[in-house]
């Protein structure tokens, strides 16, 4: 049975995600690295584009009252840059790439580490963003169960990740782009992402699924779509689920 005839399955609803064994990652995440298409990437000579591509989360983090606010796995830096002055902001992450180089483009707290059950104090932020963080960590049930905790009540937590009942997940099957990194561990359906936040104690307050508007949507992500001579699936619409989901006060 291939791994998305697996992701598939939990829609039975016994399970929140499958376990999908890591492959050696031989330099910092944030260092240069070939993309699913073959191409040699840095994302540090991306920033502009990669701003633009978490700007719909900066926008909803800003439409809130200012308060404070966790990026888990903030990267280099790109969402912290955009979120208003009037919040308090600490960025998580565990490369020290991100820190030195997310240093010098924003004011927040940065701190390196992974979030565990003592990193912080219970009810410390407003909100937290784990922004394709959550498919990076082999238990993502406690780290779910963390955020609930480290959250004031009425607070929010915006979690997005790769979502393996895609159109392009159930097109491609191993194919599929997002099944390339080897640091993906933790591999989710956009249901039982859901399912899971639910249960914890989240009320769900919005779905997204970034794709028209962006950079990725295309003629030749429509037409790779329709190929079936094509080696990884294009970027598509329902591929990356973002779920913004409250702690009841």
């Amino acid at each position: 049975m291939s791994i998305i005839d697996r992701c598939l399955e939990l829609y039975r609803g016994d399970r929140y995600y499958i376990h999908y064994p890591a492959r050696p990652l031989k330099q910092d995440y944030w260092e240069a690295k070939q993309d699913p298409d073959g191409k040699v990437r840095d994302a540090a000579e991306e920033r502009e584009t990669r701003k633009e591509d978490v700007r719909y989360i900066a926008d909803y983090v800003n439409s809130r009252s200012p308060g404070t606010v966790l990026d888990i796995g903030f990267g280099l830096g790109e969402l912290l840059e955009q979120v208003a002055d009037a919040n308090k902001c600490v960025g998580l992450d565990p490369s020290r790439r991100a820190i030195e180089i997310a240093g010098q483009r924003c004011s927040a707290d940065l701190r390196q580490g992974v979030l565990q059950s003592n990193t912080f104090a219970a009810g410390t932020f407003d909100v937290v963003v784990a922004n394709h963080v959550i498919e990076h960590v082999d238990e993502p049930v406690s780290f779910v169960e963390n955020i609930f905790n480290i959250l004031k009540p009425g607070g929010d937590f915006i979690c997005g990740t790769p979502n393996f009942a895609s159109a392009a997940a159930r097109q491609f099957g191993d194919r599929f782009r997002l099944l390339h990194d080897p640091t993906h561990v933790s591999l989710f359906t956009d249901d039982s992402l859901m399912r899971l936040l639910r249960d914890t104690g989240f009320r769900i307050q919005k779905v997204e699924y970034p794709f028209f508007g962006t950079r990725f949507a295309s003629r030749e992500a429509f037409d790779a779509m329709l190929s079936a001579d094509a080696e990884v699936s294009p970027a598509f619409w329902g591929s990356f689920v973002t779920v913004i989901a409250r702690k009841p006060e």
